[in-house]
């Protein structure tokens, strides 16, 4: 089921108010034209296969007119994951000489930088590219990304919150916003945050699962016990709510109702077991 508004409005205790589709025809070896090239190149990321994949944009760059840097950016992209990095870079630069008022290769740059731990670099990088779209809130979100990376929330929160302001009906921007504000300790504003984001998108079970570790930081046990049952709700597959439950069921001294949970929980693998025990690192219980 799908939580409506009222059921939010309770939780929170407030007035209730590109494309990598496999393709199954027989492909050719070449693409005659730079679309046919790209199409193949993306292909090939989608088989697993970037050798493949910077062999056809290879050919779709050598198709365009020079001042087209889309097959370049996507060659650069490929060059990245078939851990070719200097070379990635190299034809990101090449895309910016080409059309320098372009972002995306500024923006792949800096993933690349981000990565290497040159974080001044990779933020430099970023600000000039909001710099140069400064209503793109995507830029600032990733500009926060790498801030946060960085070790500096604060700047990062800021960024975070000039997304939102540009783009207020993202759930994902108010998501990460309430993700950072936890790191922080700042609870409360966390919770304001991810009302709004599962406001936005009320069948996300993953942000009941975010707003219950705030709820059980902040105190109000009860309500984090409420958003793992909606977030249980929403997807009964996922094992790892039960065994969440039994742990905060118990910590409540709800033995009986913990142990229904826990019980349900015999299905968890190793993967919810580790995810588990992030959780509860998070809400600060010892396992």
């Amino acid at each position: 089921m799908e939580p409506n508004y009222k059921t939010i409005a309770d939780l929170f205790a407030v007035v209730q108010p590109t494309d990598l589709t496999v393709d199954e025809k027989p492909r050719p070896k070449e693409g005659k034209t730079a679309e046919e090239s790209d199409a193949l190149g993306r292909q090939s990321l989608a088989d697993g296969d970037p050798d493949a994949a910077v062999r056809h944009f290879k050919r779709a760059v050598e198709q365009r007119e020079a001042t087209d840097i889309a097959s370049r950016v996507d060659l650069a992209g490929a060059l990245d994951y078939a851990d070719q990095a200097p070379q990635a870079l190299r034809q990101y630069q090449l895309a910016l000489r080409a059309k320098s008022d372009a972002v995306e290769p500024v923006v792949g740059m800096s993933e690349i930088y981000k990565r290497y731990g040159r974080f001044r670099d990779a933020i430099e990088k970023l600000e000039s590219a909001v710099a140069k779209e400064p209503s793109n809130p995507y830029l600032r979100i990733k500009l926060a990304e790498t801030l946060r990376d960085a070790g500096q929330p604060k700047r990062a929160l800021a960024a975070a919150q000039e997304a939102v302001m540009l783009k207020p009906d993202d759930a994902f921007y108010h998501y990460w916003i309430g993700d950072l504000l936890i790191t922080m300790g700042q609870y409360d504003g966390a919770l304001d945050s991810l009302r709004a984001a599962i406001e936005l998108s009320p069948g996300d079970d993953h942000l009941y699962v975010r707003a219950a570790v705030a709820f059980w930081r902040a105190g109000r046990q009860v309500e984090a016990v409420k958003a793992v049952r909606l977030a249980s709700d929403l997807d009964p597959s996922k094992h790892l709510y039960h065994g969440l439950l039994g742990i905060l069921l118990e910590e409540s001294d709800l033995a009986e109702e913990a142990k229904l949970e826990s019980n349900r929980a015999d299905k968890m693998d190793r993967y919810d077991h580790d995810l588990l025990g992030r959780l509860l690192d998070e809400m600060g219980i010892e396992a």
